[in-house]
């Protein structure tokens, strides 16, 4: 078992509400999980050795791993030790508000930054190397805590994506004297907010031609998220005019990623079809 794997599972046994705020029984569960995972027989593990059955799954090193994704979760302010109803300490354990609301959205967290990863890469089996890198980095720094410095990669990742959408829409115009003319007014705005004001113009005039799944709440989905991390970003990057960048910003950002950077991939794919 893998770092990445561990978190994963764990992830997986805390919506489960047998662990009952109970480490041993947290890694009880977590074996359960592993059990199924590897195609073991369940039920014959539980008639061998009762409830405890997860616990003879796994090996010490794997044991170990899960102590360390348990306390990086606690630091991330997701876990607490101690129990809602009274009983202070280790090895009793509970989630925090913030980490119900994490849990009750059943989706791969930016906390688990691995599994992140390959949701994303599922949604965008060919994202760009770049955009992959700036997000990788922001996900960790986000486990770590380093929220400003998230926002700020991640303000890379969309600033990357966006730039490879206005290229896009460069290479799909067919007169050569309106493509001169887009080239020249996008190389003369010098910020991502500038080229994009550029670009929208552009595709304003363009969205009657598209498929109406591609424009379909486009302002929203992809306007707003671009503003909403671009500001992020400018406030992390440049605190004497900037508000903090908080925890719930950076990761509200990050679950919005995903789906912002799947529509621009399916912008991106039509305009490599279709002459504008």
């Amino acid at each position: 078992m893998q770092m990445e794997e561990a978190r994963g599972f764990v992830f997986q046994a805390l919506r489960r509400a047998e662990w009952n705020n109970e480490f041993q029984r947290l890694l009880n569960s977590v074996g359960m999980i592993v059990a199924t995972a590897q195609s073991r027989n369940v039920d014959e593990i539980t008639q061998r050795h009762g409830y405890w059955g997860g616990l003879q799954v796994l090996a010490e090193q794997e044991k170990a791993l899960i102590v360390n994704v348990v306390w990086s979760l606690v630091i991330q302010g997701i876990l607490v030790p101690g129990s809602s109803d009274g009983k202070y300490g280790w090895p009793n354990l509970h989630l925090t508000e913030y980490g119900k609301q994490c849990i009750e959205e059943d989706r791969v967290l930016p906390h688990d930054p691995d599994g992140f990863l390959q949701d994303f890469h599922r949604e965008l089996p060919n994202a760009d190397s770049t955009v992959v890198e700036y997000l990788t980095e922001s996900l960790q720094c986000f486990i770590h805590g380093l929220h400003r410095s998230a926002a700020v990669m991640l303000g890379g990742a969309s600033e990357q994506a966006v730039l490879l959408l206005i290229d896009s829409c460069t290479d799909a115009i067919a007169d050569r004297n309106a493509k001169q003319t887009f080239q020249s007014k996008i190389e003369k705005a010098l910020s991502i907010f500038r080229k994009y004001e550029v670009f929208d113009q552009r595709f304003s005039g363009l969205k009657r031609r598209m498929p109406r799944e591609l424009t379909d709440n486009v302002d929203s989905q992809m306007r707003g998220v671009f503003d909403l991390i671009r500001g992020s970003r400018n406030d992390a990057g440049h605190p004497a005019i900037g508000a903090p960048v908080g925890r719930d910003a950076v990761y509200s950002h990050l679950r919005l990623f995903t789906p912002y950077c799947r529509r621009i991939h399916e912008l991106i794919a039509w305009f490599a079809s279709n002459s504008t």
